[in-house]
């Protein structure tokens, strides 16, 4: 198995649900080391790996979404809230998809890169006002149409690299008024659906390009992703239940001034810094878990 391969996969399973931006660690790395180019298909196994982590970690969940379809009550309430939240991202993501695309490549459109750090900064800044502003005292069984509206045009700034899908799914939930455990849990029930998107709309293009890749590598990328998805949304939802986004505010904030130092050629200062906001991250988690 290529030490790549593995590599790929943790960074797709930790920064798909953690509310760090998966976009601004996969534009960050190709600046610090060099990464073999496995293709669109491999980028497809990664996010099935996540899709599949998601779906089984929360499968009785998922099962009885289906069932209240035909039986009715609460669950299936809650359901057409997540179908509801999920339309703005996933409509408007149709028709900001050529942007997005242009933005979120700093080597092609040097522009990108501040637009990128925007991203990253501003929702470190927001996810600090949320803690002190929020009530957090609501519950998923709580939310009404405006709510899951709300929750689902703040998921449309996830369209732009740096914000993070999950970030701004559980900013949105702790702004309606949600309990930063009950906003995580809701923006991990979001995610099925646009992972689940974004996975079709890259099969899309690979089919089309006859592109199959390595299969070995592809279903080995999976497997980690799956994995590390796993546990990272195990992690992540044991963490919010007793602490605050403030790590994460902090880490991105330390990750912005890698990228910035990566871009301008500064590659050893940039790898130290970053080196050092995942010690942070690491050991922040693990001192709030243990």
């Amino acid at each position: 198995m290529n030490f790549w391969v593995i590599i790929l996969g943790i960074v797709q399973g930790i920064t798909e649900f953690l509310p760090i931006s998966s976009t601004a660690h996969l534009i960050l790395i190709p600046y610090l080391v060099k990464i073999p180019d496995f293709g669109l298909s491999f980028d497809v196994g990664l996010h099935l790996g996540t899709l599949l982590a998601v779906f089984f970690y929360f499968i009785k969940d998922w099962w009885e979404f289906l069932v209240s379809i035909f039986i009715g009550g609460e669950k299936r309430r809650i359901l057409g809230l997540i179908i509801l939240a999920t339309l703005p991202a996933g409509v408007l993501g149709v028709f900001l998809d050529p942007l997005v695309e242009k933005i979120s490549q700093p080597q092609v459109y040097p522009f990108s890169i501040w637009i990128i750090l925007l991203g990253v900064i501003s929702f470190g800044i927001v996810f600090l006002i949320l803690e002190k502003i929020s009530k957090k005292n609501l519950e998923i069984k709580d939310m009404d149409v405006k709510r899951a509206l709300i929750i689902g045009f703040w998921q449309v700034f996830s369209l732009f690299p740096g914000v993070s899908r999950s970030g701004s799914t559980i900013s949105g939930g702790m702004f309606t008024g949600l309990r930063r455990d009950e906003a995580t849990k809701f923006s991990f029930y979001l995610s099925l659906p646009i992972i689940g998107g974004a996975v079709f709309f890259k099969l899309f293009h690979v089919i089309k390009g006859e592109n199959s890749g390595n299969l070995s590598l592809i279903l080995w990328g999976a497997l980690v992703s799956f994995i590390v998805g796993i546990l990272t949304i195990h992690l992540l939802l044991n963490y919010v239940k007793k602490s605050s986004l403030k790590v994460f505010s902090y880490y991105r904030f330390i990750l912005a001034l890698s990228i910035l130092f990566a871009y301008f050629g500064f590659q050893i200062p940039s790898l130290i810094i970053f080196g050092v906001a995942i010690i942070y991250l690491v050991f922040s988690m693990a001192k709030a878990g243990g």
